[in-house]
């Protein structure tokens, strides 16, 4: 909207509101890389063999893969609807280092540029929730 000088109306955004959106990204990235890895020569040959990468299918090991993409996903209600903002902030603190680590060990021993790109991304991404999540905003004390 814009305003009668002809500027764009601006609005603080709140920081729930600015984690969530984090965790939406990471959940996109993840998607469309595990999208694009299905064009790797070889790749689909694996996953009928039973390997996801170098690990070996298994009931735990779907499970654990499982658990690791619902986090970020579970993370965004946790930015919505945990009504503590203490708690919010720390939990975003603690899943985003989590999550940076397992960006950093995914790309070890990775060859190909997009997997690098998407990681890349993805450790910004992660890094950025923590940034944010630590320089969360105190509530103002208004003296009256």
């Amino acid at each position: 909207m814009k305003t009668q000088n002809g500027k764009l109306e601006d609005f603080p955004m709140n920081t729930r509101v600015k984690l969530a959106g984090l965790w939406i990204v990471l959940m996109l990235l993840y998607i469309y890389c595990d999208i694009y890895s299905l064009h790797r020569p070889g790749y689909i040959s694996e996953m009928i063999a039973g390997f996801i990468g170098p690990f070996e299918v298994s009931q735990m090991t779907l499970v654990l893969f499982g658990i690791l993409m619902a986090v970020p996903a579970l993370m965004i209600l946790v930015c919505l609807f945990i009504r503590r903002a203490a708690i919010a902030k720390w939990i975003n603190v603690v899943a985003g280092v989590v999550y940076t680590i397992v960006n950093v060990g995914n790309l070890v021993g990775e060859s190909w540029a997009y997997y690098w790109l998407y990681g890349v991304i993805e450790i910004a991404v992660t890094v950025g929730a923590v940034v944010l999540a630590v320089k969360w905003p105190k509530e103002a004390i208004v003296n009256e």
